[in-house]
């Protein structure tokens, strides 16, 4: 590759066992020096007037992604670099197949970076079978997808509940227990895929001396947010 294109700067991922397409492409937005970032996944060609047709109608405080959206154009998109530094980037804890770019997409309109389009039709999709999309992936799509979205939605919960972002220690606790559960799930699907989080407690303090009970203690509030995934509910189902 560097031999090719010279004149293009090439990141690669070092010490990573397993598939992390978000800590490639933060590598890549570190190594980049534009105030606007663009992702394109490698089964996409651009067509070779797309940035003078795109870049002017790029506007600060909107993201923009492909339209009409289709499997391979799910991935891509543009921001300003100051918005995905702001929202932190792509979340690092996902692994395997899908799902960091529907967060990274979920967070920036959470913070009012509102949704665009660029047209589809610049792009040019290269069609290729799944073998060679999960070629390096330690599970199989499907897995991946679940366990991807079923963090996903506990970590999005999590922080509008919080009203912010979650450490990275407590994201990759999460990830875990969620990864377990589901693997163990596929095994035995009548098992219960229960996940439990626990949020900081609630103080209520006591009422101020002046107040009719002024030997009111203290009380706490624990909160705790659980979910289930059942693998019983068909496309059709309502639910």
């Amino acid at each position: 590759m560097r031999e090719k294109f010279p004149q293009v700067k090439l990141v690669q991922v070092e010490n990573e066992p397993n598939f992390c397409a978000a800590r490639a492409r933060n590598l890549g937005a570190k190594l980049a020096a534009t105030p606007w970032l663009g992702f394109f996944d490698a089964d996409l060609r651009l067509d070779p007037q797309f940035v003078s047709k795109v870049l002017p109608v790029l506007k600060p405080g909107y993201h923009y992604r492909a339209d009409p959206l289709s499997r391979q154009t799910w991935g891509s998109f543009i921001c300003t670099r100051e918005d995905f530094e702001r929202v932190g980037g792509y979340d690092e804890t996902y692994r395997g197949w899908g799902g960091e770019d529907d967060d990274l997409y979920d967070v920036l309109q959470m913070r009012n970076i509102k949704r665009a389009a660029f047209p589809a039709a610049l792009v040019t999709e290269i069609p290729h079978p799944d073998e060679i999309r999960t070629r390096f992936h330690s599970l199989d799509m499907t897995q991946s997808h679940r366990i991807n979205q079923f963090y996903k939605h506990i970590k999005l919960d999590a922080m509008r509940i919080l009203q912010g972002t979650l450490p990275e220690e407590h994201r990759r606790r999460i990830y875990e227990l969620v990864s377990q559960k589901v693997q163990a799930l596929e095994l035995d699907p009548t098992a219960a895929a229960i996940v439990n989080i626990d949020l900081p407690p609630l103080l209520i303090s006591p009422p101020p001396a002046h107040h009719p009970l002024p030997d009111a203690k203290a009380a706490r509030i624990r909160r705790r947010l659980q979910y289930k995934l059942d693998l019983s509910i068909r496309r059709a189902d309502n639910y």
